[in-house]
């Protein structure tokens, strides 16, 4: 019986071979692939817990999915430079309403004071394609639109503190007064409703688009709010809107869908404004058309279901070739 054993493994291994063939089969033609692409991508999951609009530091994010985005400075267009912060960790949620985006970087300080020629503000901002899934170059081309949306630690101390000005950082600064200071002719820009020169706040993000260097507009709805609270040498900054847009010519976001997101960071300390920044190129973002996720797993999926069902009929599929392998030897050879 023993010899008939080892002269039967040939058969048996044929059939693990062929098992395994066909394990490989089912799995190619179903597309299901139980391994992460190893190309950048964040999940955005759907969750049923309340995220606060005022704490990026909730432990709504602690379970969230993560991902790492490495950045480089901006040397494309001029003013080149940035690169001063080396990456970002962000994490998206969406509730079937509003997406939520939590981007985190390490900075050993907070500037959040442009009151002096020679202070610049931290900054961070999310950009996504508009009307279409491909990712255009950059920010964006003719016909390739895309929408920004940009938070700063400025303003967000404008909301926190009140609108700081030269005197009211140096006290002893001698600051010449105008004869009509209420007079909307000596604050023309504030009166017009320029958004950069506002003194009373309600968000501390701006929402912009643009079609290619030097289109960035101001967006006519402000419909993206925010928060960024700096802790122990990290700022963490939540960006949220409503997944479809206020009006036409917005990114707009659905469960399910498959889109894009870039990333920059100005970093304040490096003098970082304008085109001088950290960026991060196009990543793939992922809606979760399904149910909360299990903090650490995948879920269960129709297609992981699929998959499982199929590797195990795989499995069966084995174990009787294997045995019908060792019968035929049996009985072409004789029982004793």
């Amino acid at each position: 019986m023993t010899s008939r054993r080892l002269l039967g493994r040939p058969l048996a291994i044929r059939a693990i071979f062929v098992s395994g063939v066909a394990i490989s089969v089912i799995v190619g033609v179903l597309g299901l692939f139980p391994v992460r692409s190893q190309a950048p991508a964040l999940d955005a999951e759907h969750t049923r817990e309340v995220v606060p609009l005022d704490d990026p530091w909730a432990s709504v994010w602690d379970g969230s999915d993560s991902e790492v985005v490495p950045l480089s400075a901006q040397n494309i267009a001029p003013p080149f430079g940035g690169g001063t912060i080396s990456s970002i960790t962000a994490r998206a949620l969406h509730d079937g309403q509003q997406l939520f985006f939590m981007v985190e970087w390490d900075d050993n300080e907070a500037d959040d004071s442009v009151a002096g020629a020679h202070l610049f503000s931290d900054a961070a901002a999310l950009q996504f394609p508009v009307g279409g899934d491909d990712a255009p170059y950059t920010m964006g081309g003719v016909g390739l639109p895309v929408n920004i949306w940009q938070w700063k630690a400025v303003w967000q101390a404008d909301i926190e503190s009140g609108f700081e000005t030269i005197q009211d950082r140096l006290g002893d600064t001698y600051v010449d007064s105008y004869q009509q200071e209420g007079n909307p002719l000596y604050r023309t820009a504030e009166e017009a409703g320029n958004i950069l020169s506002q003194r009373d706040r309600i968000t501390s993000v701006e929402n912009l688009v643009a079609e290619g260097w030097g289109t960035l507009t101001t967006a006519d709805i402000q419909d993206v709010d925010g928060v960024g609270v700096w802790r122990g040498g990290q700022w963490r900054v939540l960006f949220v809107r409503d997944l479809e847009p206020a009006e036409p010519g917005l990114a707009s976001f659905a469960p399910g869908e498959v889109t894009s997101v870039a990333f920059a960071v100005w970093d304040g300390q490096a003098l970082d404004r304008d085109g001088q920044k950290s960026i991060a190129p196009f990543i793939q973002l992922n809606l979760d058309g399904e149910g909360p996720v299990a903090p650490g797993g995948q879920g269960f999926t129709p297609g992981t279901v699929v998959l499982a069902v199929g590797l195990v009929l795989a499995f069966v599929f084995a174990l009787l070739l294997v045995r019908r392998a060792e019968r035929m030897f049996d009985e072409s050879h004789g029982s004793g």
